[in-house]
This record gives structure tokens, C-alpha cells and sequence, in this order.
């Protein structure tokens, strides 16, 4: 886009300009101004208003695309990194609500494509109101609740993505065979956050799956206890 308005810019230039450049230096002077030069040895100076008109459009039309270019920059700087851009706000708030959210489930449920989710997620850590934990190939996001942080790691790890996913693990546990629905019911997140969390235990390869009809049916496999699952690492 800036390449093309470039070109278009340039085409102009050449085209009003290059003309008037083309016609007699004497056209542009009258016999006064030219004997008072010969007297003097000086030459006048002159005024935007004495330019040719083409010359001062070319001139005016440079300043407005240069005013006009700076300006689209600094609204659309500005409308990123307002603070209370609404789809920033909604995805801190889906956070705080569900911990340990991803950005796929954060996408999903608010109907945002990813690309804008990342965008917001990324300059949400930076402000310092998220913080982020790794498991492997998943981001788990969570409010920053600077209280949260202490030495007594026991008192924290219950707000930490990580012990959401062993929560679902849990229920899991204790309930063989609930469907995402129940989990949803039992644990009173957002079908998006326990979805996230199920592909978590399945990439573990934790959960027996059982398709019942349009339901899947999940059952902590032999062997596998909630305290097993790894803990997160937190992206700093």
C-alpha cells in the first residue's frame, strides 16, 4: 500500500511538475523584474504565493498526504495500545474467570481470530496483568495476582494452570466416563477451557476415550493418578 500511494505520488509529481519546468524562464518574469536584476546584480526572492498554481497544488497535495499518513499511523498506534481496547479487556476478563486458559480456547469461545488474541495476550504480559506457564507444546495464561506471589509455594500452586488441569484430571478420576459437558457442570468453566485442558491429558496420553454417540466419554487410564500430571513452567 505505502509502495503504491509512492508511485501515485511520484506520477503526479511528474506530471504537474515536469510541465511547467518546460516553459520559458521568461514567461515567468516580467521586464521590470529582469532590468532590476541586470541593475542590481540580485535576484528577487519569492513568496509560495507567487509559485505556479500547479507547482503550489503539488506542494499542498504533499503536505495533506504527509498530515494525513501520519495521522491514520499514530490512530492506529494508538487504538493497539489502548489499555481499554474492548477485546483486551474481554480476553482478561475470560482469564481471570478461567485459569488456565489457552489462546485457542480464549479465541474459540470469544470468536476472535488468534492472530488478535496473540496480539492482546502479548501485550497483557508485558503490562504485567497475565502471567504465562508452558506444558509442552501448550500456553497457559492466568491473571497476575501479585498477592499469588510468595515463598510458600503450597499456598500458590492452586492458582496455577497446572492445578487446574489436575482438577479436571481429578474430577475425571473420581467420575469415569464424564463427558466434557459434566466436566463443564462440575468445574464451572467454559467448554473452550476444559476442551483445552483435555487435549493437555491427551497429550500426556493420560485419558481412555469412549465415543458414545455425539459424546465423548473420559477415563483416567490405568496407572495414572492427578498428582502424577507435571507442573508448568512459568514464561517469564
Amino acid at each position: 500500500m505505502y509502495k503504491l500511494l509512492s508511485y501515485i505520488t511520484f506520477l503526479l509529481f511528474f506530471i504537474l511538475v515536469a510541465p511547467s519546468s518546460a516553459i520559458p524562464f521568461a514567461e515567468h518574469h516580467n521586464s521590470t523584474y529582469d532590468i532590476q536584476s541586470d541593475l542590481t546584480g540580485v535576484q528577487g526572492t519569492y513568496s509560495f504565493l507567487d509559485l505556479p498554481f500547479k507547482l503550489k497544488f503539488v506542494a499542498i497535495f504533499f503536505i495533506i498526504l504527509g498530515l494525513g499518513w501520519k495521522l491514520v499511523a499514530i490512530l492506529t498506534a494508538w487504538a493497539k495500545k489502548d489499555p481499554n481496547n474492548e477485546n483486551r479487556q474481554r480476553i482478561l476478563s475470560f482469564i481471570e474467570k478461567n485459569p488456565g486458559s489457552t489462546v485457542n480456547a480464549i479465541g474459540t469461545d470469544l470468536g476472535i481470530k488468534r492472530g488478535t488474541v496473540r496480539y492482546h495476550v502479548s501485550n497483557l504480559k508485558d503490562a504485567g496483568k497475565i502471567l504465562m506457564f508452558r506444558n509442552g507444546n501448550y500456553v497457559s495464561l492466568f491473571r497476575n495476582e501479585s498477592a499469588l506471589w510468595n515463598k510458600n509455594h503450597k499456598r500458590i500452586e492452586p492458582h496455577l494452570p497446572g492445578a487446574t488441569c489436575k482438577k479436571v484430571c481429578s474430577v475425571i478420576y473420581e467420575n469415569p466416563g464424564i463427558t466434557n459437558m459434566e466436566l463443564c457442570e462440575k468445574l464451572g468453566l467454559s467448554k473452550g477451557a476444559v476442551s483445552s485442558h483435555i487435549r493437555t491429558l491427551e497429550e500426556i496420553d493420560c485419558l481412555e476415550v469412549e465415543i458414545s454417540g455425539k459424546y465423548k466419554n473420559y477415563s483416567l487410564r490405568e496407572g495414572y493418578h492427578p498428582d502424577e500430571l507435571p507442573l508448568f513452567e512459568r514464561i517469564r
